[in-house]
């Protein structure tokens, strides 16, 4: 079976995600809250909040057993009720540094310094396996917003870097996640599940492919997320 994703992406744009959780804050009183009410209180259709509840789970801010919120997410949600900006960004830097995807995302930014958005874009869909023409594929500019939100990440038009690394591994400790490259002097045997690609002299790429790989199928996907990962020449 494919890897399970560590993260879900939202149905709708971070201001309207952030609306369904302060309605969350309004039904935690509740025994048993309905989703019926939490649309209510939010004044959105039912669908728009279903369309958002997995990405709520996954980021842990909303329980998987019921519509209620975590500890974490409460206390978010509190801080969005009482207008309390530095207590709102503070805790939600901290839903998303205990999410592996996005923690993932914030070590590849600071080994890199900065990166185009598209290629951010790009590593991000990398990691969730969808591909820049599929319909979720629009909402991973939530996800970058609430990074943004969260104040760990700065947007400069078409560059994005972070804007917070308190607490993040040093760039020495950082190891890349699915491709790496290598310049030995003399190229030795790839690591253990690792596919050796030569480039030239003394250059090689060691790509890990899963185990349900299927050439005929998701080769295509590979390089075109490739060249728009690597593309820019970062």
């Amino acid at each position: 079976m494919p890897e399970e994703k560590t993260l879900a992406l939202p149905g709708s744009s971070w201001e309207t995600v952030k609306k369904i959780i302060r309605a969350f804050y309004a039904v935690q009183n509740e025994e048993m809250p309905r989703l019926e009410a939490i649309a209510r209180y939010a004044a959105l259709p039912r669908p728009v909040v279903s369309m958002n509840n997995n990405f709520l789970r996954s980021v842990n801010v909303v329980r998987s057993d019921q519509w209620k919120l975590t500890d974490i997410g409460l206390r978010y949600a509190t801080a969005l009720q009482m207008n309390n900006a530095s207590m709102a960004q503070e805790t939600l830097s901290d839903i998303v540094r205990s999410n592996p995807l996005l923690n993932q995302l914030l070590m590849l930014l600071l080994a890199r310094g900065e990166m185009k958005a598209d290629t951010f874009k790009a590593e991000a869909l990398l990691r969730l396996t969808l591909s820049p023409n599929e319909r979720q594929a629009q909402f991973v500019k939530p996800v970058f917003d609430m990074l943004e939100d969260a104040g760990l990440i700065k947007v400069d038009g078409d560059t994005i870097s972070l804007a917070n690394i308190t607490g993040l591994p040093p760039k020495n400790e950082i190891k890349p996640i699915t491709v790496e490259s290598v310049s030995p002097a003399r190229p030795g045997p790839a690591p253990s599940g690792e596919l050796p690609i030569l480039l030239g002299p003394n250059r090689l790429v060691y790509l890990r492919l899963p185990d349900d790989w299927d050439g005929k199928r998701d080769l295509p996907k590979l390089l075109k997320l490739l060249e728009l990962s690597l593309g820019d020449g970062i």
